[in-house]
């Protein structure tokens, strides 16, 4: 192999290194947003909960309906029916109820 054909695959290398350099740091920057988007929308959901749980102290809410609103807004994704969702156990929590 000539010194030539060496040469253009050293180039070839460093510059293939250099691209998959360039991939990871934009693949951290999306990472890095994405983890401020989940947060962000963790935040928002945290202070509706705590407005919510506050309301439901001073307004009678029925229990039963809200969880069937639940299972009927979700049924479409539910394998299992017949055992509670995240969400009901978060809607009992918001109402006062121990799960």
């Amino acid at each position: 192999m000539s010194n030539a054909s060496i040469d253009e695959i050293q180039q070839l290398i460093q510059k293939l290194s250099g691209e998959l350099g360039e991939m990871s740091e934009a693949a951290s920057r999306h990472i890095d947003d994405l983890h401020v988007a989940v947060n962000n929308v963790a935040s928002h959901v945290l202070a509706i909960e705590a407005i919510l749980a506050l309301v439901a102290q001073k307004v009678e809410i029925d229990d039963a309906a809200a969880i069937e609103w639940i299972r009927d807004k979700t049924a479409a994704y539910s394998e299992d029916s017949s055992e509670g969702s995240a969400a009901e156990g978060i809607a009992q929590s918001l109402l006062g109820k121990e799960v």
